[in-house]
């Protein structure tokens, strides 16, 4: 077992080794249309140094919150939290003097970084989301960024753009350790915070999130605030047999970046719905829903409000709400045909559907059939090479 160990720290990327391979993929794009030595200023170079920044962010904040539990227990402060972690976001993205414009979710208005430490990124974040009182459940973080539009001093308009203009975006996720999610553009990454090592080790490499699942994720306390529309699609979304065959099962953490992260690694649903409340929605457009539309959707899912694509909204202001459907793909198609009523949905949808399942269905009974003479074998040799990783 030793020995296995030695060997898989060998070989382990790291965060900063795997901004560096994605520099080289992406040198050509940045820098070498140009023999100018200026050509990667504000580009990919800085790019990376920005994630970097934000990596060490989220190593103070996760190390923050862990001393919370330690040393306040169950109590309900966690305003100081807050804070801490607000200013630790603003710190880092300062001194990495890549950003010239930070919208957090803690302050009204953005914050314009002074000329003499200006880069060209505009930061959206929120800097500790899944806040409960008393605290009890995973913590994280969001972020976003795009490139400056303005060209010259940053204006609110470099940060008043549609989520599929973001260069990069990610979440962090304070649970029994601290992983980073992020994506560049080209496919979703995540790692693990090795706390031995305090650096953040490559554990999921293009992650994809399943084409459908069975697990849903909504806050059914709010039903008797939901129009009846939305009560209705519910309950239909519930009775409908999801496309793998199994029946659904609710799961709601009432932390949206761990809701949202479950439902990446094993497929499913999250929704927020508008209500009595919240008629727009309660997420934050900017901050929460457009960066993790990004990533679901760099992972092969898909994310809208039912009626619209998230990463096509131009926010109107810094805080604008909106509603939340994400997920596997077929399963945010589904609620979307729902929503949209049988008037406007398309009348073949749920008929190709039904032919979807029975086809399913009838090639999982194919495959249940096991020859251990024939199967068997292969089944044994397959797992042989990791046996003898456990047991040199």
């Amino acid at each position: 077992m030793k020995s296995f160990q030695k060997e898989s720290n060998n070989h382990a990327t790291t965060l900063v080794q795997h901004l560096l391979s994605t520099h080289r993929r992406l040198h050509v794009l940045e820098g070498a249309e140009s023999s100018n030595a200026t050509a990667e200023k504000d580009g990919v170079d800085d790019l990376i140094m920005l994630l970097a920044s934000i990596a060490v962010a989220v190593k103070s904040v996760g190390s923050a919150v862990r001393r919370r539990d330690i040393t306040h227990g169950s109590g309900t402060e966690s305003e100081p939290l807050e804070r801490l972690a607000n200013e630790t976001w603003i710190d880092c993205l300062l001194y990495s003097q890549r950003s010239c414009i930070l919208v957090s979710e803690d302050l009204e208005n953005p914050v314009v970084v002074e000329s003499n430490m200006q880069g060209k990124f505009a930061v959206v974040f929120d800097p500790l989301t899944g806040r409960s009182y008393p605290p009890c459940q995973e913590m994280g973080a969001i972020f976003g960024v795009f490139r400056q539009m303005s060209g010259g001093s940053p204006v609110i308009e470099d940060v008043m753009q549609p989520g599929r203009q973001m260069v990069a975006a990610g979440y962090a996720l304070y649970g029994a350790c601290t992983v980073l999610f992020l994506s560049l553009g080209s496919g979703v990454h995540g790692f693990t915070l090795d706390p031995a090592l305090n650096e953040f080790i490559l554990t999921h490499e293009n992650v994809r999130i399943p084409y459908c699942g069975h697990i849903y994720s909504v806050n059914e306390g709010y039903c008797s605030l939901w129009k009846p529309e939305i009560r209705e699609l519910i309950s239909r979304f519930k009775t409908e047999v999801s496309l793998n065959g199994k029946e659904r099962s609710l799961r709601y953490i009432g932390s949206m970046v761990a809701d949202v992260h479950r439902t990446l690694l094993y497929g499913g649903i999250f929704m927020y719905f508008a209500h009595q409340q919240w008629p727009n929605g309660k997420l934050k457009l900017l901050y929460e829903a457009s960066p993790l539309a990004f990533i679901i959707e760099q992972a092969g899912g898909k994310a809208s409000t039912a009626l619209e694509r998230i990463l096509d909204i131009t926010p109107g202001s810094v805080h604008d709400r909106i509603q939340v459907v994400m997920g596997s793909y077929e399963d945010v198609e589904l609620v979307e045909q729902l929503f949209k009523g049988p008037s406007r949905s398309d009348p073949m949808y749920l008929l190709r559907r039904s032919h979807s399942i029975e086809e399913m269905k009838d090639s999982k009974e194919e495959s249940t059939s096991f020859n251990k003479d024939e199967d068997g074998p292969t089944i044994l040799c397959s797992t042989l090479p990791r046996l003898a990783q456990y047991n040199e």
